[in-house]
């Protein structure tokens, strides 16, 4: 019987499982029946995602050890960096702009404006400046031309990009890789969220 993880067995490393929980197979959470050849394909790249969030998981515990601070030591402390991090890197669509960039390679303030939705061009520039000055990003000569200035990310902002980009393929992935999306701006769904998050602190 072929291993639900062969990677994982072939390493000898076991998959974490929760305590109270059973280790349980991947399912499709598209509606669109598969063939059996698009089954397997997804199996396999489903086992693949699960051996590589052992691998994250074993990586991020060494580099704990090594920096000499373990999470369960100060999980308090822990909480309060990883909150400012996803504050200050992820907060405010940033996200989305890096993303974007890492893809487009180089985008001007108002293509980038374009494509995400729900921004003016001066607003995307004051962003892009922000994460400029975090040292994610870089800006291009611009000519004496504010608008053709071109962004891209630097080294730094690569290696997030790259270590981000799983995610987003896993998400593809489990929501059905050609499930179209919804209809309308890209940003549309931030924007609400946004507005939501908005009254509720009214």
């Amino acid at each position: 019987m072929t291993p639900l993880y062969p990677d994982v067995v072939r390493f000898g490393m076991k998959p974490r499982v929760t305590r109270g929980q059973a280790p349980s197979r991947p399912a499709a959470a598209t509606s669109v029946r598969l063939s059996p050849k698009d089954e397997h394909i997804f199996r396999d790249l489903m086992e693949r995602f699960a051996v590589l969030s052992e691998m994250c998981f074993r990586f991020s515990q060494d580099i704990y050890l090594r920096a000499g601070s373990v999470p369960e030591m100060d999980v308090d402390e822990t909480i309060r960096r990883n909150i400012s991090i996803a504050r200050r890197i992820f907060g405010n669509r940033f996200l989305e702009i890096l993303a974007t960039i890492y893809l487009k390679k180089s985008v001007g303030a108002s293509e980038l404006a374009t494509i995400l939705g729900g921004f003016t061009t001066p607003e995307l520039t004051r962003k892009l400046e922000a994460l400029e000055a975090a040292g994610l990003v870089e800006k291009g000569h611009s000519f004496g031309q504010p608008d053709s200035a071109r962004y891209s990310l630097n080294h730094k902002g690569t290696v997030i990009a790259r270590l981000g980009e799983p995610v987003f393929l896993y998400l593809r992935l489990a929501e059905g890789w050609t499930t179209p999306i919804p209809e309308g701006q890209p940003g549309a769904e931030a924007e609400a969220a946004d507005e939501v998050e908005a009254a509720a602190r009214t």
